[in-house]
């Protein structure tokens, strides 16, 4: 056991873009092992296909139901001799399996629009892929070995073969095959739809088990075909040598597959077919190649997903090239206005929140709920909490991971530009309603340490930390103001000792706070674009929002006009810079860092809004609840400190 444990750490050591340094990867797993590893909805782990070998499979729980989706492989070839690897589910792409599961996992974003299925948490395993490879190969053995009454694999019929022979003509050149290959008549041609087969260039044989002469030409296995055992000569009784993906009769884009019709079994004897037994995904075009105009979108969207059906998961060799459309008269007339939609319901469903955290029916502030939230807090490191609230916030405020219905639904491409337009006000109300979920959770924190003054001074430093780091790392100024806001309400401002004793022990983090920060984050509300040229995951909107929603009125001072036009301004620049703010946020959650499923948890404003207000009150008014909290957090800071002036 001592081995297998050295070895599994040394597998997991490997790099971050290593699929075997990931500990949910469990290689040739079965769909029926993963199934039994499953509980509860969100849990996902990838294991290779078995009926498409080189693909791979996640396989994950959702509405206790277990589901397979097969990767989708995209493999361009932007240029003569180089080739490129891209993988998705059905919006974004990345360049390898890790960076993708980063990417659904961090911001919790859907699979699959048809199921709404979501992955949160990985199923790891405890044992080298070495381990379980044998297992695999042992028990694949033991069921070739059952007597041929009980074979799982299906043979072909005397009358099978004969009607195999004479079709045989017609067998040798598949859909799957190139149309201008010179050699049709070998029979050992590998699909050129097959990446795997392309890379490998080794053909697949299998000993015959039933008697009897051999057809004249092998049964070849298409992508949407089951797996055969029976009679397929192997190639080196034939002569020749396999074609490769590096051979030149092979045309640049593969052919149509045939339809998902069994060639070997008549129809009321069809075997399974492989492609059926996972969920379906349907990819999205790429917004970098999406052309202008209505009508051209839905050709281009329309041409992407019937290639993606025909090649089922792998787009095969793709020219990387942008698609150009030229909308001349006939687009302008396809092409018609949608009226954005008005929405009136909030994207904080409670009803469907499931915590991994908090039960079913919890009380306000639940006290072992705060500890294991302290814990996770404590145990993770700045840098990578505030990606985990970057994450979250860029779902919310609909700059990263946006679909199209949502899209459509908005009439824009990102949140940054809904909330400047007056069908935005749900979305600002709900970002107003997380901004404040954020502060509150920062001053609980705080006012929440019952320890000693040092102690609670080590949280006052390590809450400026962060802010630091979602300032000058995520650049998410969302997030900070937030953080900000809660190091300045009163209840926090008034504990004089605990700000004592953090200039005296931590005087960094003191003089930080008080020479960089706070003028930093007058600056912002002052609407000065200047401090915030720099690149952005999210911008500072909440004085915009709260303007556009009527809770604050610029001072009617001689400023007063000076101001609202700076706030307009940083606006108007927020919104001509949003897609430069998706792209920086996509970076940074795409760059190898491991998301923790319950730490994403704690940001949820669902969480927050159960965690503060109980299983019953989260539903109460935003006015309510917040006169309420008010008072508790009064609570809480006159209990550290009754006298401000004396010391602890």
């Amino acid at each position: 056991m001592d081995s297998l444990k050295k070895e599994l750490e040394e597998e997991l050591k490997l790099s971050t873009e290593d699929l075997r340094g990931h500990a949910w990867y469990h290689g040739p797993l079965l769909r029926e092992g993963a199934e039994k590893l499953f509980s509860r909805d969100g849990e996902f782990l990838v294991r290779d296909s078995g009926s498409s070998p080189g693909e791979y499979v996640l396989s994950c729980m959702w509405k206790n139901q277990p589901m397979h989706f097969k990767i989708i492989r995209v493999v361009l070839r932007p240029k003569q001799g180089y080739t490129r690897e891209l993988f998705q589910f059905e919006n974004d792409q990345f360049d390898n399996i890790p960076a993708l599961i980063r990417f659904h996992v961090g911001g919790r974003r859907t699979i699959s629009n048809s199921t709404g299925a979501i992955i949160f948490q990985p199923i790891t395993r405890t044992l080298p892929l070495r381990i379980i490879s044998e297992r695999q190969a042992a028990k694949s053995s033991s069921s070739a070995h059952l007597p041929r009454g009980q074979s799982k694999r299906r043979s072909l019929s005397s009358s099978q073969r004969d009607m195999l022979q004479v079709n045989s003509n017609n067998l040798l050149r598949s859909g799957s095959q190139p149309a201008n290959l010179e050699t049709v008549g070998r029979p050992f041609l590998q699909s050129a739809q097959s990446d795997s087969n392309l890379r490998t260039g080794v053909p697949q044989c299998s000993a015959s088990h039933d008697s009897g002469p051999a057809p004249v030409s092998p049964v070849f296995r298409t992508g949407s075909e089951p797996v055969l055992n029976p009679v397929t000569s192997c190639p080196s009784s034939l002569g020749g040598s396999p074609l490769v993906g590096s051979d030149g009769q092979l045309h640049s884009r593969a052919p149509p597959k045939p339809l998902r019709i069994s060639i070997v079994f008549p129809p009321t004897q069809s075997a399974p077919d492989p492609g059926d037994l996972y969920g379906e995904l349907v990819p999205q075009v790429p917004v970098t190649m999406l052309p202008k105009g209505h009508a051209a979108r839905l050709r281009a969207q329309e041409k992407w997903t019937s290639r993606a059906r025909l090649t089922e998961t792998s787009f095969g060799f793709l020219e990387a090239q942008t698609l150009t459309h030229t909308r001349g008269d006939e687009d302008e007339r396809d092409w018609c206005f949608q009226r954005p939609l008005t929405e009136t319901s909030s994207c904080f469903r409670l009803e469907e929140f499931r915590s991994l955290l908090l039960p079913d029916s919890n009380r306000p502030l639940d006290q072992s709920v705060l500890m294991r939230v302290k814990e996770l807090l404590t145990h993770t490191d700045a840098r990578a909490t505030a990606l985990h609230m970057l994450s979250v916030n860029c779902q919310v405020a609909r700059v990263t991971g946006v679909t199209p219905e949502q899209k459509s639904i908005m009439g824009v491409e990102s949140g940054l530009e809904l909330v400047t337009l007056p069908h935005g006000g749900q979305l600002r109300r709900d970002l107003l309603e997380r901004h404040h979920c954020l502060a509150l959770g920062v001053a609980v924190d705080l006012l929440g340490c019952t320890g000693t003054l040092v102690q609670r001074a080590t949280v006052l430093s390590r809450i400026i930390t962060l802010a630091q780091e979602l300032r000058n790392t995520t650049r998410d100024l969302y997030a900070f103001s937030a953080v900000m806001k809660a190091l300045e309400l009163p209840q926090v401002v008034r504990l004089e000792n605990t700000w004592r004793a953090l200039r005296r022990n931590h005087t960094d983090s003191a003089v930080t706070f008080e020479k960089s920060l706070k003028p930093f984050m007058k600056s912002l509300n002052e609407g000065d674009d200047a401090v915030g040229s720099e690149p952005l995951s999210l911008p500072h909107m909440v004085p915009l929002l709260r303007l556009m929603e009527g809770e604050d009125s610029v001072e009617s001072t001689d400023r007063g006009c000076q101001l609202l036009y700076n706030l307009l301004q940083s606006a108007r620049n927020a919104t001509l810079h949003a897609s430069d703010c998706t792209r920086h946020a996509h970076g940074l959650l795409s760059a190898g860092w491991e998301p923790i499923p319950e730490l994403l948890e704690v940001f949820q404003t669902e969480f927050s809004l159960r965690l503060f207000w109980g299983h019953t009150g989260a539903q109460a008014e935003h006015k309510e609840r917040c006169a309420k909290f008010d008072r508790i957090l009064t609570v809480l800071s006159n209990k550290l400190e009754p006298d401000a002036g004396s010391e602890v």
